[in-house]
């Protein structure tokens, strides 16, 4: 039971970022068990025509500790949900800190196995509670520990997803080689596409109303087909903007695939839409072509993975509905989107812009990435085997509070003070070694400008001076 609520503590601690140490860990969870017990009104109370009594409402609960809990030292000024103090309530609730009270329904014995926010859910305290105030350093058995990385996975989902972000970097870093990291790092913060509304600047023309009807009705007409070709293009229609919308719903779609490859089309052909994949990425997307140029293709699958789990989870979606239909156009066998030119050549055509441009790659490179992705469609957007098991421990250091592995790999190591002391002194003085070295020898420079650099030199380093020229210093100067 101790455990378990320090911990839920840490957490919300740590979606606000504010660290925590064990000692205040400590004294938070104490202080929390007792304003709740000291706090909350403990009385007789009726449900169903049923008296029960010493027990309280599950709403008081989530009041007495939604109020501790803003006001509690640490947490000035954060903002903590009253779903979130739920799940705080549900999880005290499993450990045993207090209990549902048993009613009747029917004449059989009916108790909650979830916390209710409700003033008609009754609650009593455990007497277990009481152990823990005369005794803090005793261990409980807690059935419902067991469940604290589910209320984690639902409470902080910005932290998880960091840990995500954290190790699908470090996963890609050990796999590919890359000069800077400027541009995996704002991937995140770069937008990948157009928002409706500057879309509506530039094309006045388009309406951005909601139109929920006609959604619905495409939703229902694509729930009843089992063409797969039909079904991918219609699961793009959710990135559209409700004008084509309205207009592939109102036209007898069910009578022509083409008008709705046609809407694609325009959709994704507009001249200064942004590429769904970021084009600050070029360096990642050099090296996966190299590794394809290398026939190492099991490698540039991994490492196209985690290129495309970097992506913000919209823009991900996107991409993976938008290569499925495209990879299904391009089928020579299906039906013909061009009249002209084969079907694969008119897909690239259409939509390899919005998929990857970037002035930095050449065309060559481009297409080779776009047709690796349509022949792979169906793998690069799942997660590597390696990627789940280092997220997982790394979740599971965090909620059960321990420090996480660092024996992998890693891109540098700490060091103490006096280590780094000498390796920088050590490091510094090759440096003025190589200086003075270059200043003695340059032949480009007249001996009155040679002299004044050296004697400037022996100034702010005369022992690296010494040890350079030895017994001649003096001559030199």
């Amino acid at each position: 039971v101790l455990f378990v609520v320090e911990l839920l503590l840490s957490l919300i601690l740590l979606e606000i970022y504010i660290p925590i140490k064990p000692v205040q860990s400590c004294t938070m969870w104490s202080s929390l068990i007792s304003h709740l017990k000291s706090t909350v009104t403990v009385k007789r109370r009726r449900v169903l025509l049923k008296s029960h009594s010493d027990c309280f409402l599950g709403s008081e609960g989530v009041d007495v500790l939604a109020e501790y809990i803003v006001k509690a030292k640490g947490f000035e000024g954060a903002v903590v949900s009253r779903d979130k103090v739920v799940c705080v309530c549900q999880a005290l609730l499993e450990c045993g800190v207090f209990e549902a009270v048993g009613t009747k329904v029917l004449g059989k014995d009916k108790k909650q196995d979830a916390f209710h926010d409700s003033n008609s859910a009754l609650y009593s305290m455990d007497p277990i509670i009481d152990c823990i105030q005369r005794d803090k350093r005793q261990q409980y058995t807690c059935t419902g520990c067991n469940s604290i990385r589910t209320w984690f996975l639902w409470l902080f989902p910005a932290v998880v997803d960091e840990v995500w972000q954290e190790q699908t970097l470090l996963s890609l870093l050990n796999l590919v080689e890359l000069p800077v990291l400027e541009g995996v790092l704002q991937c995140r913060q770069s937008p990948s596409s157009p928002s409706p509304a500057n879309l509506a600047h530039n094309n006045p023309d388009l309406i951005y109303s909601s139109n929920h009807l006609d959604r619905q009705i495409l939703k229902a007409f694509r729930d009843s087909q089992e063409d797969e070709w039909l079904c991918a293009a219609l699961d793009c229609l959710d990135f559209l903007p409700d004008q084509p919308v309205v207009e592939l719903s109102r036209d007898g779609l069910a009578q022509c695939k083409l008008l709705l490859y046609g809407t694609l089309v325009k959709h994704y052909s507009i001249t200064n839409r942004l590429p769904l994949l970021p084009q600050h990425m070029t360096d990642v997307y050099t090296a996966i072509t190299e590794l394809l140029v290398n026939v190492k293709l099991d490698k540039a699958l991994e490492a196209l993975q985690l290129c495309l789990k970097l992506l913000p989870h919209s823009c991900r979606d996107e991409l993976r509905r938008l290569l499925i239909f495209v990879s299904l156009a391009a089928d020579p066998h299906g039906i013909k989107v061009d009249k002209e030119i084969e079907n694969r050549l008119a897909v690239k055509r259409s939509f390899s812009r919005a998929i990857l441009h970037s002035k930095a790659l050449s065309k060559e490179k481009e297409d080779l990435i776009l047709v690796f992705m349509l022949s792979n469609v169906k793998e690069i957007f799942k997660i590597p085997g390696a990627l789940h098991k280092v997220v997982s421990d790394k979740l599971a250091c965090l909620v059960q509070e321990k420090q996480p592995d660092v024996t992998g790999s890693t891109f540098c190591q700490q060091v103490d003070r006096n280590t780094l002391q000498s390796s920088t002194k050590t490091t510094t003085n090759q440096a003025l070694w190589v200086l003075l070295n270059n200043i003695h020898l340059d032949t480009k420079i007249s001996a009155k400008e040679k002299k004044r650099l050296l004697r400037q030199f022996h100034l702010s380093h005369p022992e690296i001076f010494n040890q350079y020229f030895g017994d001649s210093a003096f001559s030199v100067l």
